[in-house]
């Protein structure tokens, strides 16, 4: 008789294995390898959220062995386990904390306590950077100026151009925050687009989260705030750091402000015209996403979405 571990052992090793698979992708260059690339935590996410945090964790385990046993190399599997398993681990061990409510329901770890759990992932990840980097010339700035010294050197000497200087390169004071957004918003979109999919097919454990009910701490604001004088008060290597800090602490006002724009889409009867034109927009140019940053702010400190919410129950999910 089979044991009864041995069903969801075998699911998590499968899905270690492919989520390695689209991890490794990447190597064979092209964009759909980069697309499985982004992906690589969606497996992760669908038997975590569907079998249990065990599973998850079994599984990015098994991912984590199968990159090391594909690349041969150890730091490609260090890369996969902090990237990849282990913020699906972090959400999945929390997405599913439940506890009773005081009217007999279950009260579901709130999504805005999971978007913080993120942010301080992220942070951890900067400074781990910045830790990793004490012993180069200029620490963590001058490790990626000088990575993008040389790749602007690769790309100008194929044109025949001379580079330009790496303290000349703009992008290099922001780039470790914006690296750590874009992992943070990859494993956000992976964690949703798995619970979309369990729930269309009756697998979900938890019901799905709604930005409606996304709320944040109110020291956010303060440590966003410090972060950002100190970015403007402090020498460099402190002020690099906190510009880059200042980024990922403004994320989680990002989707603040989304929640408001969807509280008013769902306000008004084109709820999925105002929706998709505003997304189209904001990816089309980019630069609303600031905007997101202010709203999320103004709706911490005077409650916009109250306002905007219908008064009727039909509250559809997001």
């Amino acid at each position: 008789m089979a044991s009864p571990l041995a069903a969801p052992l075998a699911a998590a090793i499968g899905v270690g294995v492919v989520s390695a698979f689209f991890y490794l992708a990447v190597l064979f260059g092209g964009f759909g390898a980069l697309i499985l690339g982004y992906l690589a935590p969606l497996p992760l996410f669908l038997a975590g959220l569907w079998l249990g945090s065990t599973v998850s964790l079994l599984a990015g385990a098994a991912g984590t062995v199968a990159v090391l046993a594909v690349s041969s190399s150890l730091l490609v599997s260090l890369a996969y386990l902090v990237t990849a398993a282990v913020p699906v681990i972090l959400v999945v061990r929390q997405a599913l904390l439940a506890r009773a409510a005081p009217d007999g329901g279950v009260e579901w770890y709130p999504p805005g306590r999971l978007l913080m759990a993120l942010t301080g992932m992220g942070l951890a990840g900067l400074l781990g950077a910045a830790v990793l980097t004490l012993d180069q010339p200029g620490g963590l700035e001058g490790a990626v100026r000088e990575t993008l010294g040389r790749m602007a050197d690769q790309m100008f000497s194929a044109q025949g151009q001379p580079a330009p200087d790496p303290q000349d390169i703009w992008m290099a004071e922001v780039l470790p925050g914006f690296a750590v957004i874009s992992w943070l918003v990859m494993t956000i979109i992976n964690g949703a687009l798995a619970q979309g999919a369990l729930m269309r097919f009756g697998r979900n454990r938890r019901p799905a989260m709604r930005l409606d009910d996304l709320e944040l701490p109110r020291w956010l604001a303060t440590a966003f705030l410090a972060a950002l004088l100190a970015a403007s008060l402090a020498p460099d290597p402190a002020g690099f750091l906190a510009v880059n800090a200042a980024l990922v602490l403004a994320l989680p006002f990002a989707f603040a402000g989304l929640s408001v724009v969807h509280a008013f889409a769902r306000s008004r009867s084109a709820k999925l015209p105002i929706l998709v034109g505003f997304y189209m927009f904001l990816f089309l140019f980019g630069w609303p996403i600031v905007l997101m940053v202010g709203l999320g702010m103004i709706e911490q400190w005077i409650g916009l979405r109250r306002r905007l919410r219908p008064a009727g129950p039909d509250q559809e999910d997001e």
